[in-house]
């Protein structure tokens, strides 16, 4: 996963004794039958040659779910059906997994998609075309004509920058349909990269949901950009944004307040501007800032049972991080990487355990417990698996965890930082070194080390978005832990791997794998992101 850049001074740390629960969500500006975006002058832009590098291989399998086949009569030689910025009138037919809406137009190029942001199905709007792809065109929303009966509104929406910054992409949908729709991302994701044992996977789970929607990040990276030393040759006065990037442009939207960040980031983020404003000529390009909560313990209480913590705003990426998950304790740099919803990582991680210590005979009927039961602290543990390995440990969250009823915990991690934060974090968790470990190395490499039964083995997988690798998989089929429990921040390429699990166990003549359950979890409300988690058994 890709990480801010923490660039110019660092604004003071902000702090606060108890964050406010009763903060009020901004109301938002955007209603249906409202124009989102001016409209502006009409303008013409020489269309290039389109070719199939131009395709967005996630989106297409959305756009041919709409047009219902894949055959293209279109001549790629031609131009796009429509001209850059023209104006049009569409139907919403389906939503893409981008969150976006996409609407059919059979008489265009062949049976044309326009991808439209921020609307609902069985909408009609007006949208404004601005870039083309092949076989189909972006467009951005001008106004909803006709809005659908479940679109919110007004005061129901939380930010008055929804509909202009690119941040949010689900706020004008209510929470239960957003769990809907992520339920579908995770489904479609298994139908479209996992094609060939789809028919054999239990149905995916509903969504675990995030026990809050607003005031969850705790962490934004906000850009802002530098001026124009002409303009300020001139002593011509230049705005200046800090914010997040405008949606479908490369300009920056200025953002006072975030209404999914944390309080205290938000009070650290109103300093930071201030500090950004008032040295603004001293930067000779833009930057990236970090802004992210921290909970330290408060002096004199270490020895309570919890001790006290405050609230404090980081914008240093160097500087420390500490972080409460339950009664574990986790330190780490504030530019490194941490699940940014506090909130949910209970629920998450009491599944994770609970799928870690299913019975080896299970089925997926009992494999996968009910939201509320995943947020249980117990767990039934299966002693006839003793031994964890978690690959792509970071600063150890899994290891640390889900560490009991384990004789003993291996965790791998390319990064020796990392590795030496979730040391770190072993000691301040008052963890035995001598039944959980964390070992430097490559992925790629982690059964190399492993003197753990493979019968008797867990093995939790949280990689980067890419997945993993080819040669991780190969290796993984050579030991074949028993449990798998595979989390993912890109559920395309979580299925992905699956497919090229159990193709590579078919192909060296083995059972392979029973996938018990699939669930995803929400990370990120308002977005279109879902967190998918996989639990797979050995047959």
């Amino acid at each position: 996963m890709s990480e801010p850049i923490a660039a110019a001074p660092a604004a003071s740390n902000i702090t606060h004794a108890e964050p406010s629960n009763d903060s009020a969500p901004v109301a938002a500006a955007v209603t249906a039958a409202t124009t989102v975006a001016a409209p502006g002058p009409k303008r013409t832009k020489k269309v290039k040659k389109l070719t199939k590098k131009d395709i967005d291989e996630v989106l297409m399998h959305d756009i041919v779910d709409l047009r219902g086949h894949n055959q293209w009569d279109w001549d790629p030689k031609t131009p796009p059906p429509f001209q850059n910025f023209e104006e049009l009138e569409v139907t919403i037919g389906s939503l893409a997994q981008s969150g976006e809406g996409l609407a059919l137009l059979p008489d265009r190029g062949d049976g044309w998609v326009v991808v439209v942001p921020f609307v609902v199905p069985g909408e009609r709007v007006k949208a404004r075309v601005y870039r083309h792809n092949w076989g189909y065109s972006h467009a951005d929303l001008v106004e909803v004509i006709q809005s659908a009966q479940n679109r919110l509104s007004g005061s129901d929406i939380l930010c008055k920058y929804f509909g202009t910054c690119a941040g949010c992409q689900l706020q004008h949908i209510s929470y239960p349909d957003q769990m809907k729709f992520k339920r579908q991302v995770v489904e479609n994701a298994f139908k479209n990269y996992a094609s060939k044992y789809f028919a054999i996977l239990p149905p995916v789970d509903p969504v675990s949901e995030s026990p809050i929607q607003s005031q969850y990040r705790t962490k934004i990276t906000p850009h802002f950009e530098a001026q124009n030393p002409k303009h300020q040759s001139a002593g011509i006065v230049q705005p200046v944004n800090i914010g997040f990037l405008q949606a479908g442009k490369r300009r920056i939207l200025d953002i006072e307040e975030c209404p999914i960040a944390t309080p205290i980031v938000n009070e650290g983020m109103k300093v930071m501007r201030e500090q950004v404003k008032a040295n603004i000529a001293s930067y000779k390009k833009g930057a990236t800032m970090l802004l992210r909560e921290s909970n330290p313990i408060v002096p004199g209480t270490e020895d309570n049972n919890p001790p006290s913590t405050t609230k404090i705003c980081v914008t240093d990426h160097k500087e420390s991080i500490t972080e409460w998950v339950g009664k574990f304790r986790f330190d780490y740099p504030a530019g490194s990487f941490f699940q940014n919803n506090n909130a949910i990582l209970p629920s998450l991680i009491g599944y994770v355990k609970q799928q870690l210590h299913l019975p080896l005979t299970s089925s997926s009927s009992t494999s996968a417990p009910a939201p509320s039961e995943a947020t249980s602290t117990s767990t039934t543990l299966n002693h006839e698996i003793n031994y964890l390995v978690d690959a792509y440990c970071g600063s150890g969250l899994f290891g640390i965890t889900c560490h009991e009823g384990f004789k003993k915990v291996l965790g791998v991690e390319i990064s020796a930082a990392s590795i030496s934060c979730a040391t770190n974090n072993l000691v301040l968790n008052k963890l035995s070194t001598e039944t959980t470990a964390f070992h430097l190395d490559d992925a790629d490499k982690i059964f190399a080390h492993i003197d753990f039964p493979s019968n008797e083995t867990a093995l939790i997988i949280d990689p980067p978005r890419k997945g993993c690798s080819g040669e991780f998989l190969d290796q993984m089929v050579a030991f074949l832990p028993a449990r798998v429990v595979y989390v993912s921040c890109n559920v395309q390429t979580q299925a992905r791997d699956l497919e090229g699990l159990l193709d590579r166990c078919r192909a060296k003549g083995l059972p392979g794998y029973k996938v018990e359950a699939i669930r995803g979890f929400d990370l990120f409300p308002q977005t279109r992101h879902v967190e998918g988690v996989m639990t797979l058994t050995r047959l």
